[in-house]
């Protein structure tokens, strides 16, 4: 799992200070080791294969007592939810990447409005949020932010981001994003020189 040295959220923190200063944007930038626990998936998997247990025993033709047979589904039941659950690479990898994404979104979406970019003077709040464990990226906007930039131009910076991040340039694809963000919103946002700084500069760790 990637680490986040005092450099790497220096150089975060001055991306957005010098794309803060084109434009009267605001800027947020949000990491998560992970969106969710997914404690059902390894407790699904665990039950599924302890209920299958006797008609793989039927079809091998072998004759266990019923008490046996229930014994060894309890401790496989077992056996297998711990170590699925105290392992969560392994675990993650039987979670569907549909569901994997849309818990990341949610948390995306969460954080917009927990970290209060909703709520800038200008409405022109911006949160880069990006999930570990999912490869997750997201980009979630202010009212109105989208429409001005345009299709085209936000697609380029969400395609840069996602692609620094897929190749592990978790600091890069922050710093990227925010800064061609920042150039963009410069034509719709021009800096304000009574702006003041409203929402936090430093990476959030979640």
């Amino acid at each position: 799992m990637i680490r986040f040295s005092a450099d790497d959220k220096a150089r975060i923190t001055a991306a957005i200070h010098g794309a803060e200063q084109r434009t009267s944007g605001q800027f947020v930038a949000v990491v998560a080791r992970a969106s969710d626990h997914y404690v059902f998936v390894p407790l699904l998997w665990a039950a599924m294969i302890a209920l299958l247990l006797p008609g793989m025993w039927v079809l091998l033709g072998l004759h266990v007592h019923w008490i046996a047979l229930y014994q060894l589904q309890l401790i496989s039941f077992i056996v297998l939810a711990v170590l699925l659950l105290f392992v969560p690479e392994l675990h993650l990898k039987l979670v569907p990447t549909r569901v994997k994404h849309s818990r990341a979104s949610r948390l995306a979406k969460a954080q917009f409005y927990q970290q209060g970019v909703q709520v800038t003077r200008h409405h022109s709040g911006v949160l880069f949020f990006v999930s570990l464990a999912e490869r997750y990226v997201e980009i979630v906007a202010d009212k109105g932010i989208h429409e001005k930039l345009g299709e085209a131009r936000w697609k380029a910076i969400i395609d840069t981001f996602v692609g620094q991040v897929s190749r592990g340039r978790v600091v890069e694809g922050f710093e990227e994003a925010i800064g061609a963000c920042g150039n963009a919103m410069a034509e719709h946002f021009p800096p304000d020189p009574d702006d003041a700084n409203e929402l936090s500069d430093g990476l959030i760790e979640l």
